[in-house]
C-alpha cells in the first residue's frame, strides 16, 4: 500500500461542500454553457476529463483541504464518473475557469496561489456582469512557478480573445457571454440553447422532408391511377373496333 494510500484507509471524503453551484442564475447559466460546450467538445477523447463544480482534494487524509473549481479539464486520465477528485491518485488539471462575482472575488482570488502549488497549467476567470474585473475575462498561464498574464489577441474568427494552449481552444466574450472558437473548425462551440435550436431546426427539416416525400408520393400514385385508366379506356376502345 502507498503512503498516500495509507492516508487514505478508512477517511472520509465529502462530495460537497454545502454551497451553491453558481452565485445568481446568470452565473448558473454560463456556466452551464461552458461546462456544455466543453464536455461536448472533449466527450470524443478517451483521456480528458471535465469536471464541473466538484471537490478536488489535495492532501491525503485532510478531508478538509480541498477547492472547487468551476470547470477544470485534465488530462491523461480516464474519462469516467467520478464523486470527487484527489490529486495524489490522479493528474492535476491543466486548465481550470471560475465564473466569478463580487461576492466571490476574494475568494477567487486566494485560489489562484494554491492553483499555482498544484501546478495547474492555465487559470482563467470570467465574471458575467463586470461586476469587478476589467476585461471580464482574463486568463493566466504558469510559468516559474508564477501566473503570468495571457495577452489578448485577435482570434481566427476576427474576435479579440485569449488563446489556450492547452486546450487548443479561444475564448472570447461576445457581449457578456463567454463562447469558445474552436480554429480548426473556425466554429465556435455551441451553448445548450444553439444546440437545441439547431435539434429543433433539424426536427422541423425532417417534418418538411417527410411531408414533401408524402406529397411526391401521393402525387405519383394519382399519376399512376390516371394511367391506368386511360390504358383501360384505349383497350376498351380497340376491343369495340375489332367487333363487328
Amino acid at each position: 500500500m502507498s503512503e498516500a494510500a495509507a492516508f487514505d484507509e478508512g477517511i472520509e471524503y465529502p462530495t460537497s461542500d454545502g454551497r451553491p453551484v453558481a452565485e445568481t442564475p446568470l452565473h448558473y447559466r454560463r456556466l452551464a454553457d461552458a461546462a456544455h460546450a466543453l464536455t461536448t467538445f472533449f466527450d470524443s477523447r478517451p483521456d480528458a476529463y471535465v469536471g464541473v463544480n466538484m471537490l478536488v482534494y489535495d492532501e491525503p487524509g485532510n478531508p478538509r483541504r480541498h477547492l472547487s473549481p468551476d470547470i477544470f479539464i485534465a488530462f491523461g486520465v480516464e474519462d469516467r464518473y467520478r464523486d470527487i477528485y484527489k490529486l495524489w491518485q490522479e493528474r492535476c488539471p491543466s486548465f481550470i475557469l471560475e465564473v466569478t462575482s463580487k461576492t466571490t472575488r476574494r475568494e477567487d482570488e486566494r485560489k489562484r496561489s494554491r492553483y499555482a502549488r498544484w501546478g495547474v497549467e492555465e487559470y482563467f476567470m470570467y465574471d458575467p456582469r463586470a461586476e469587478y474585473m476589467n476585461p471580464a475575462l482574463q486568463g493566466f498561464v504558469l510559468v516559474g512557478g508564477t501566473y503570468r498574464p495571457i495577452v489578448p489577441s485577435v482570434l481566427p474568427n476576427g474576435a479579440t480573445g485569449l488563446r489556450s494552449r492547452s486546450l487548443g481552444l479561444c475564448l472570447w466574450l461576445d457581449g457578456d457571454e463567454l463562447r469558445f472558437h474552436n480554429p480548426e473548425t473556425g466554429e465556435d462551440l455551441r451553448t445548450v440553447r444553439e444546440e437545441t435550436a439547431r435539434a429543433e431546426a433539424e426536427s422541423a427539416r425532417a417534418e418538411v422532408e417527410r411531408a414533401r416525400a408524402e406529397v411526391e408520393r401521393a402525387r405519383a400514385e394519382t399519376e399512376a391511377a390516371y394511367r391506368r385508366k386511360l390504358e383501360a379506356e384505349v383497350a376498351e376502345l380497340k376491343e369495340q373496333l375489332r367487333d363487328p
